[in-house]
């Protein structure tokens, strides 16, 4: 079992004490304001990619709305001083019961290019295990290295290639993750109105699909290097991921 992490409530005095010293906090507090202060950082191309939904995002402001019905019950009388937050899930247990729910192209959302790297490390440091998505800007070995203690899931977009769905799991399980988490509702891309209007997919400009330009399998499926031509392996990534029609590629993605 991994060590317990600090009560997640005492990282406030991380920030009170910064205060007595004159330090601010770097980051907002609340939730609009961390929108609102990576809207005005976000290129917009990526902002409309992260925040976007399909349709006319109804199901998303539903989710949200659902969620915020949800509350804590405080237990009164009982003491604090020790608490104890882990959970039994699968036959393990976590210390937490939280987790960092897979964010395709988090990568970019960093201001270096790596969002997937600096998770893990956030997850090492909280306890918090995070799912690292399939579409990362770094392979998911050097993810993996960066969780320390905590234990981390791998999300999988299951291919249409077979083989490159054995390739991705038995590298998850090499690189050390504790299970698989499996996406089953994205067989096809949705009809997302924000991407439509600007014509972009960052997938398809080649971000984000480290997971598959490091895999040896997917390497094999292309007459050149992803490094000399990666429009070639977007090609084939498109035609890959969650396509119910084996074989088919996209529409105007051929090289």
């Amino acid at each position: 079992m991994p060590s317990m992490p600090q009560p997640f409530g005492d990282y406030q005095h991380e920030i009170y004490a910064g205060g007595l010293r004159g330090e601010l906090p770097g980051l907002p507090m609340a939730f609009a304001d961390l929108e609102a202060r990576a809207e005005a950082a976000l290129p917009p191309s990526v902002w409309s990619y992260v925040v976007g939904g399909a349709g006319d995002e109804q199901t998303q402001r539903a989710n949200v709305a659902a969620f915020a019905r949800w509350g804590l019950m405080p237990r009164m009388m009982v003491g604090a001083a020790q608490r104890d937050l882990s959970v039994e899930l699968f036959g393990r247990t976590l210390p937490s019961p939280l987790l960092m729910a897979p964010i395709g192209v988090l990568g970019i959302c960093a201001q270096d290019g790596h969002g997937d790297l600096a998770t893990a490390r956030a997850a090492a440091r909280t306890g918090v295990p995070m799912i690292a998505s399939t579409l990362s800007a770094d392979p998911m070995e050097e993810v993996a290295a960066r969780y320390g203690d905590t234990p981390g899931l791998f999300q999988l977009y299951t291919p249409t290639d077979r083989d490159l769905a054995e390739s991705f799991v038995r590298r998850a399980e090499a690189a050390g993750f504790q299970g698989i988490v499996v996406t089953l509702d994205t067989w096809t891309v949705g009809w997302r109105p924000r991407d439509l209007a600007t014509a972009n997919f960052p997938q398809l400009r080649g971000h984000c699909l480290a997971n598959y330009t490091s895999d040896p399998v997917f390497r094999s499926r292309l007459r050149k290097p992803p490094e000399e031509d990666p429009a070639a392996a977007v090609a084939l990534y498109a035609g890959v991921f969650g396509n119910p029609r084996p074989g088919t590629t996209c529409p105007g993605c051929d090289p």
